[in-house]
């Protein structure tokens, strides 16, 4: 009887080692991927990613009347970058505050709002459209139909604010509404 508790004991153990070593390999790669990930450089030298201090990743997309826009465009300016989505309280709430700013302080505080709509999450352009001509929005309003910028931003919460300074690099991020006096405040911020 003790023989067999013996060896059942030695399998157990040799089955927590191969479990062992196999997550750890698996974890090993997952790191490698990740790392190799966030090693993009720009001409700047900077690195592009979504931290604090990184050069926020580029894109294309297009607006509502189907001009090609990039978040580069805006290099020179500081930017508002916002994912939102017509169907969002949070997001009904935060827009009219960006438009009042954007109408009083973009010439002054030399910023662009780019708000990035989620268009693959529920809703139709139509919608969209409908949208930004209730709320009044001038800004730029863009469509990520494919949900590719969703995922390259990492948004799992709607609204999420991205505040850019005149060199594309990320100084601040926001998840939730903002309102007219945070916005100003994190624009005068930035460089």
């Amino acid at each position: 009887m003790k023989k067999k508790i013996f060896a059942l004991l030695i399998i157990a153990a040799m089955i927590g080692i191969a479990v062992t070593n196999f997550v750890k390999t698996k974890v090993a790669e997952e790191q490698k991927v990740d790392t190799r990930a966030t090693i993009v450089e720009d001409k700047l030298g900077v690195k592009s990613g979504l931290a604090i201090g990184e050069l926020a990743p580029d894109f294309e997309l297009e607006t509502l009347e189907g001009k090609k826009v990039k978040l580069s465009d805006f290099q020179g300016k500081k930017v508002i970058l916002n994912f939102w989505a017509s169907w969002c309280p949070p997001c009904k709430a935060e827009i009219p505050h960006m438009q009042k700013y954007y109408e009083k302080f973009a010439k002054e505080d030399n910023f662009e709002i780019v708000a990035v709509n989620l268009t693959s999450q529920k809703e139709t352009i139509k919608y969209v459209e409908k949208f930004v001509k209730t709320y009044e929005m001038t800004f730029p309003v863009l469509l990520d139909t494919e949900g590719e910028q969703m995922r390259a931003y990492e948004i799992y919460t709607i609204p999420t604010t991205y505040f850019l300074d005149t060199k594309g690099i990320i100084q601040k991020k926001v998840i939730g509404p903002v309102d007219q006096d945070s916005m100003r405040e994190s624009v005068k911020a930035l460089n």
